[in-house]
């Protein structure tokens, strides 16, 4: 069985959130590719992410921070179980106040394309019901009150929320169980 971790802004395929979740599920297989959010435009990263999904055919996603954004864009393609790690909800306004597009690149032009992007693909998604779970804090102090996301998708799946963990979400290890239940719904 092959599961797929999508990485946050700022970190790699080799993330120690990718490495836990192969510690998990030591029977199955992590891909969790290093994408170039920075270099690459979010449809490419996109593209890739669903090329990846459509060879590999993973029984679940688990996507953090902004790879929690690009695993709530796969539910258009991927009908599986996803758990998004404290996603971020509005890209362009996080990607406005927080983060540094890299040396050299324009950071107006980076807004434009996940502008369209957002317009593209994530405003349009309706994955089916129970398909998302999230994990969030109470204390994100990146991302904030995560309220308007759930909002967004009310018919979401299970929702844990854990305290004193932070927008890195320190305390991935305790999802173990939710993620088993999503893998043993999927073979039922």
């Amino acid at each position: 069985m092959k599961l797929l971790y999508i990485h946050g802004y700022g970190s790699t395929g080799n993330a120690m959130k990718a490495q836990k979740l192969q510690s998990m599920f030591p029977q199955c297989q992590v891909i969790a590719p290093t994408l170039e959010y920075d270099r690459l435009a979010p449809m490419e990263v996109y593209g890739q992410l669903q090329e990846l999904i459509t060879r590999e055919s993973p029984a679940l996603i688990v996507g953090s921070s902004t790879g929690g954004y690009y695993a709530l864009c796969c539910t258009q393609f991927y009908q599986e179980a996803v758990w998004c790690i404290n996603p971020v909800r509005d890209i362009v306004g996080t990607i406005r106040r927080h983060l540094s597009v890299g040396e050299g690149d324009n950071i107006s032009d980076k807004l434009k394309e996940y502008e369209e992007f957002d317009k593209r693909v994530f405003q349009r998604l309706q994955p089916k019901d129970g398909q998302l779970h999230f994990a969030l804090s109470t204390d994100d102090e990146l991302l904030g009150d995560h309220q308007p996301l759930l909002t967004l998708f009310p018919n979401h799946g299970p929702v844990v929320w854990k305290e004193k963990c932070g927008h890195r979400f320190y305390r991935f290890d305790e999802l173990k169980a939710h993620f088993e239940q999503s893998l043993k719904e999927r073979d039922c």
